[in-house]
């Protein structure tokens, strides 16, 4: 394969919301023949410890790709969070032992076996730090978010051993004070979840057009296909997937707790989902 040091066009940053699908997302375009999907590799020792200056985020990145084209195409690992070396469908167990679920994807390399060809689709998603450095990357990639029933997202958050169990992204919080300081004077954990889920659906609101906003719901009603926007072929995809917004891994009582706090909340999330939407998972979960 010969190396070719900028695809702009073909080079995609995904985002989203902690556990709406990001990394669900990520394995499903590895399926694809000419697609490469990273889940949340380092990109330097800078933005490793959240130093990087926010003027200079998309010159960063973009060297981020040209290193990891240059990497792909002389067949050497490249850097993302794995399980035995495979990018996983999920970064955290799919069982309930105690308390939360473990995360059993670790930092690491990957080789990607497959045959790509020199103009392949290289899609990299970090859900926090693009987040909060979206402004500054919009105009210079393509960049999509993911998005959740809001409900889904905060029961999925309390059932992983997580920063945001405890309402905190520190990710985001290095490169935006502004939040960090938000957070830092809300004593309740709950309250913190909800206003880290108001900045997250805000952001994308404000700075991503529609057509670049994808609800996890629709991804997995489609078997894939929804991710047809990032890369076309996608739209032959036909994955079987189960929706888990109302997954038994997530604890009933607080579900329903949290959901009756939500609904008295007006927040972006609602330019999203409807009440009714958060309504219907309580009733379900309550069923």
């Amino acid at each position: 394969m010969e190396w070719k040091d900028a695809m702009p066009e073909r080079d995609v940053l995904l985002t989203g919301i902690p556990r709406s699908g990001t990394t669900l997302a990520c394995w499903l375009l590895n399926h694809l023949p000419n697609a490469v999907a990273l889940v949340e590799p380092p990109m330097g020792v800078r933005f490793w410890l959240g130093r990087w200056d926010r003027r200079q985020a998309s010159a960063s990145v973009r060297q981020f790709f040209m290193r990891v084209r240059k990497r792909i195409a002389a067949r050497r690992p490249v850097p993302s969070f794995h399980i035995d070396g495979e990018v996983p469908a999920n970064t955290v167990e799919e069982r309930r032992m105690g308390v939360s679920r473990r995360r059993l994807a670790r930092p690491g390399k990957v080789l990607m076996a497959k045959r790509l060809s020199a103009h392949f689709w290289l899609i990299v998603k970090h859900p926090a730090p693009f987040t909060a450095l979206l402004s500054e990357l919009t105009g210079h990639f393509s960049i999509y978010a993911l998005v959740r029933n809001p409900l889904a997202v905060l029961a999925s958050w309390n059932s992983v051993p997580l920063p945001v169990n405890r309402g905190h992204v520190p990710a985001a919080e290095w490169f935006d004070p502004s939040l960090r300081k938000t957070l830092s004077r809300i004593a309740d954990r709950w309250e913190r979840q909800l206003a880290l889920l108001e900045w997250f659906f805000e952001i994308y609101r404000r700075t991503l057009p529609k057509t670049a906003i994808l609800r996890y719901e629709d991804i997995v009603a489609s078997g894939g296909r929804a991710l047809s926007v990032i890369v076309p072929e996608a739209a032959e995809l036909n994955v079987p997937l189960p929706n888990r917004n109302t997954s038994p891994l997530y604890d009933v009582s607080l579900m329903c707790a949290l959901g009756e706090r939500l609904l008295k909340t007006d927040g972006s999330y609602w330019d999203f989902y409807s009440r009714e939407s958060v309504e219907r998972v309580i009733a379900e979960v309550r069923g």
